[in-house]
């Protein structure tokens, strides 16, 4: 019994260790050096007891104990899914989880003049028109929501339930648009702003799943507006890359296309390279929509990591980059005096003209797409320079690129041909901004974000860690993006916390109780709603109007 004594002792201290460098390494590669150091000194305390009970002639004992152990647990409780830090979640079977149920019958096919009279008579509503914003830098230049002193503050304009996936909601002309898997459908959704009735619901038969990061479709849609001369149009990417362009207001679709079609690869062959699912948000820029599109290494002479369809039709434009995809969202940047798009994929990070494609420079960042994977965009840190943040213990790089003209003649017409960009690393740090799943949140020369999923301020110019979230507060694989002064942060339990943007100390203003299980999903802020959901609950959270 001694020996199994200092056994469990040992153990304990080894994993008490463990987990007191968690915060400054990763929880997750926390969590398996301690289930492996546990684990092995549960064994070899059980091993002990039972060397004891056979001794007494009780050799039953321990096995009965662990039997009736597993059955009681089996029978109480209920496994849910793994967190963002590979935490097994769990419910009590017999407890109380239900969600709103989900609406099943659009408005479109109940009653179409209500469709067309209330949606005409939103679009005063304001519009967040797709991935991290109209930006699609998680910023918001100004708040027109007052800071509540008591969740009796906070209404919900709505409460339903919704499909799988992490998706968030992009809004334009009254309308929120998602995506979700019902059963063995995967469908775009739209849903009326003022009070979540289901418009319309397009959907084709397809089912992405995977057991550490669950199923459903993990992009956002991008939404362009409705004109005098043109209705408005969403476009959006599946998990298992069906590509949509539909008409806002009714979800008819306009064109479809098939990325893994195009690549010449199987549905297996995806799943099995790109392990968590198609995560790339459509970018949509001089008349392109520019997705990551992955496929064999045999399609890299032709292009396997951007294509640009046009906007329009659906045609392919371009393919460009030997590399294949990650689960990063292709950004817009002017770098080195160009306008220029910026992928982050599998393991490089590159710049490409946005007229052809072409790569006009590139930069290692390591990664793997069925490992140790690239999930966070680069994120535009100033003149010339961009932000690209990794979990897994990563940390953090500050990039410049700059441009260098090789021509020698000034005024020759063929200058712009013989120009070159060169990418250079300015500091890196695996103490900062390890964003795994959100991404870093940019004012006034300070970088935002959850790193290894406790909030951070960093100063940009120098990569020092201003302050940092206590490991007790921490919102774990959440979400954040930045309205004016204040973050809003989308807890991985469910909460919503406002924080203030503020580069001196970390200040929570509130804390408001929100949706019940895990939430990977980006919040939606529009005028002084906030949109949130996960795989099971969409809320419209009404806050006091500013």
């Amino acid at each position: 019994m001694l020996k199994a004594l200092v056994a469990l002792i040992a153990g304990v201290i080894v994993v008490g260790l463990i987990q007191s460098r968690a915060h400054e390494t990763d929880y997750q590669k926390a969590l398996l050096q301690s289930l492996a150091a546990g684990g092995i000194a549960l064994l070899f305390v059980l091993y002990q007891l039972q060397r004891a009970s056979s001794a007494a002639a009780k050799a039953w004992l321990v096995p009965a104990f662990c039997l009736a152990l597993i059955v009681a647990a089996g029978t109480l409780l209920r496994f849910e899914s793994f967190s963002g830090e590979m935490v097994p979640r769990f419910s009590w079977r017999f407890g109380n989880n239900e969600t709103p149920a989900l609406k099943v019958t659009p408005l479109a096919e109940s009653d179409s003049d209500e469709l067309t009279v209330e949606v005409q008579s939103s679009t005063e509503e304001g519009s967040w028109l797709g991935f991290l914003g109209n930006g699609r830098t998680g910023v918001m230049s100004e708040r027109e929501f007052e800071i509540p002193t008591s969740a009796d503050e906070i209404s919900r304009r709505w409460d339903i339930g919704i499909g799988e996936g992490w998706s968030s909601f992009a809004v334009a002309d009254g309308i929120a648009v998602t995506l979700e898997q019902r059963d063995e459908m995967e469908c775009v959704t739209a849903y009326r702003l003022s009070d979540g009735q289901l418009l319309w619901l397009v959907e084709h038969e397809a089912n992405h799943f995977q057991a550490l990061g669950g199923g459903g479709p993990r992009s956002t849609p991008a939404i362009i507006p409705a004109t005098e001369l043109a209705p408005g149009r969403v476009y959006a990417q599946g998990a298992t890359g069906t590509v949509w362009c539909l008409q806002l207001t009714d979800g008819e679709a306009l064109w479809k296309r098939d990325l893994i079609e195009i690549t010449g690869w199987t549905i297996e062959e995806s799943e099995q390279a790109i392990s968590w699912g198609r995560s790339g948000s459509p970018l949509i820029v001089d008349n392109l929509c520019v997705l990551p599109l992955g496929g064999p290494a045999s399609a890299s002479d032709e292009g396997r990591s951007l294509i640009a369809l046009d906007a329009a039709t659906g045609e392919t434009v371009w393919r460009s980059g030997d590399q294949q995809i990650s689960y990063a969202s292709a950004m817009i940047m002017t770098l080195g005096g160009k306008r220029q798009i910026v992928s982050v994929n599998e393991a490089d990070i590159t710049g490409n003209d946005i007229e052809s494609g072409k790569i006009l420079w590139s930069f290692p960042w390591e990664g793997k797409s069925n490992s140790g994977a690239n999930c966070a965009a680069a994120m535009p840190a100033g003149e010339n320079q961009f932000l690209i943040g990794k979990g897994y213990g990563g940390g953090s790089s500050l990039i410049q690129v700059t441009r260098v003209d090789n021509a020698t003649n000034a005024n020759d017409d063929t200058s712009s041909e013989t120009e070159t960009f060169v990418a250079e690393e300015i500091w890196h740090s695996s103490r900062v901004l390890k964003t795994k799943f959100n991404h870093t949140l940019v004012r006034d020369g300070i970088a935002y974000g959850l790193s290894n999923g406790a909030l951070q301020a960093v100063e940009i110019e120098s990569g020092k860690r201003l302050w940092e979230q206590s490991r007790r507060d921490r919102l774990g694989q959440g979400q954040a993006v930045l309205v004016e002064d204040v973050l809003v942060v989308q807890g991985e339990e469910g909460e919503v916390v406002l924080v203030a943007a503020d580069p001196d100390d970390y200040q929570e203003l509130i804390r408001i109780p929100a949706l019940q299980r895990k939430t990977w999903n980006i919040p939606t802020v529009v005028d002084n709603l906030i949109l949130i959901r996960n795989a099971h609950q969409a809320i419209a959270l009404e806050l006091p109007q500013r």
